[in-house]
């Protein structure tokens, strides 16, 4: 299936509706409308231009993942190492499997890469049929996305930022500590540590981000899928850094708060209304991902979560504008000052 060149239209009539709507009644619920990798069913994932488009749509939270780079550059992409299907080389063709880490690249090297576009025919690619390419996007940093939110003029949209480290493949990131650590700094440079959570499914950089910057959420993030679990009520597994559920009655919540977790954000299909009951009696906050479907979305506010992360920014302000929340105002920025996508 070939990659549109631009959103359809209805998809562009109703981001414009949505994104005008007049804000509703300080009484109605607050919803944290979090887009996923900046709404990579529409724009080109974890990118300036992705964060731009939702800026400018009008979102509660930018979430987005981080990796470090061989000299310490914190950067803004999902997988630990180029993906095939998503990156191009300087040659301008998709880069075949296995690719390096980033950690086993400098930031100029990384740089050279293209994420603009999907690759036409991949199975992955099928899943975002309405993704508008954008050719010549680099891998952005984490202060390029810094920067962005700033000059946007936004003073209250947050990011949601994940550290992609697994405890299974230690040589592809530093330790959680070094991991940490190079985040914070860029923080604390920014001065932007009061407008992020830190969120991984690996709890033990969340325990170092809790003792070295407390003040900072920490969003425990989890999924039960038996083909992938990060968490599991019955074993013991390495992301837990020992708070495991078995452990804590077979209740993923109370391992989070025994953790001390800010925040539960678990697979949406892992959850129910009792689940939700219970977090929120443990003093958690709830933020299920990743959640493409109206109906799922509209099952998951009525169950009382606090927040949604999706692929899909237009439909979530669509789904929670139905349910009588508030919506956040757009901010419209450009990616690259001066040039429009």
């Amino acid at each position: 299936m070939s990659l549109p060149h631009r959103l359809a239209p209805r998809q562009l009539a109703l981001a414009a509706a949505l994104a005008s709507a007049v804000i509703l009644p300080a009484q109605a619920r607050d919803l944290d409308i979090e887009a996923h990798r900046g709404g990579r069913a529409l724009w080109p994932e974890n990118t300036l231009q992705s964060f731009a488009h939702a800026l400018s749509l009008g979102v509660t939270t930018l979430e987005m993942d981080m990796n470090i780079t061989k000299d310490g550059t914190v950067i803004i992409s999902h997988e630990r190492h180029l993906n095939p299907d998503l990156a191009k080389g300087p040659d301008g063709a998709y880069v075949t499997a296995p690719t390096p880490a980033f950690f086993s690249l400098t930031l100029e090297q990384i740089k050279k890469y293209d994420v603009g576009q999907l690759r036409p025919g991949s199975a992955y690619g099928s899943h975002f049929p309405d993704q508008r390419p954008i050719p010549g996007t680099p891998i952005p940093t984490l202060k390029e996305v810094i920067d962005l939110v700033k000059r946007s003029g936004n003073k209250t949209v947050k990011m949601n930022i994940e550290t992609k480290i697994d405890p299974s493949h230690p040589e592809d990131s530093p330790t959680p500590e070094v991991f940490v650590d190079t985040v914070l700094a860029v923080l604390k440079a920014e001065k932007f540590e009061d407008r992020v959570m830190i969120q991984s499914f690996d709890w033990r950089t969340l325990q170092v981000v809790q003792q070295k910057a407390p003040a900072i959420p920490t969003v425990y993030l989890t999924e039960q899928d038996p083909r992938e679990p990060s968490v599991s009520l019955t074993a013991k597994l390495p992301w837990t850094a020992g708070f495991d559920p078995v452990d804590h009655g077979g209740s993923v919540p109370k391992a989070v708060k025994a953790a001390g977790g800010k925040v539960w954000s678990p697979l949406h299909t892992d959850i129910d209304a009792g689940l939700v009951q219970e977090a929120h009696s443990l003093g958690l906050t709830v933020i299920p991902w990743t959640v493409n479907k109206a109906e799922d979305m509209a099952k998951l506010i009525d169950m009382g979560v606090d927040g949604i992360i999706s692929d899909q920014p237009v439909l979530l302000r669509e789904a929670a504008a139905a349910k009588g929340i508030a919506l956040p105002k757009a901010f419209p920025v450009e990616a690259v000052p001066g040039k429009k996508h």
